[in-house]
């Protein structure tokens, strides 16, 4: 048996979703600080405080979303990375080999 932190919570309300799931993640767990919740939940445009009112758990349909969304706000990040090094490095419209697009076509 592993411990209360660890345990997913059956007949919760999901923070994200407020559907009532029988299988959710407490959003304090361990298993919540491994999948990194709070630091994707807080990118979104909703308030999270740990002691106030509202549910406490996140479904895993919901963490799945989460996911993804993150995984391209990721990306898009980082492609907004390379644009900016790209317009740095270039000088009379030559695009030197160590910009990081050198090799990407347009």
């Amino acid at each position: 048996m592993g411990s209360i932190g660890e345990a997913k919570m059956v007949g919760f309300v999901c923070r994200l979703c407020s559907k009532i799931k029988t299988v959710v993640i407490h959003l304090y767990s361990a298993r919540a600080k491994k999948l990194n919740l709070l630091h994707k939940i807080k990118l979104l445009p909703i308030s999270l405080e740990k002691y106030d009112d509202l549910p406490k758990t996140v479904c895993e349909s919901c963490i799945e979303k989460l996911d993804l969304q993150y995984r391209l706000l990721m990306r898009i990040r980082h492609s907004d990375m390379l644009y900016k090094a790209h317009e740095r490095y270039h000088a009379n419209g030559n695009c030197p080999i160590e910009c990081p697009m050198h090799s990407n076509e347009y």
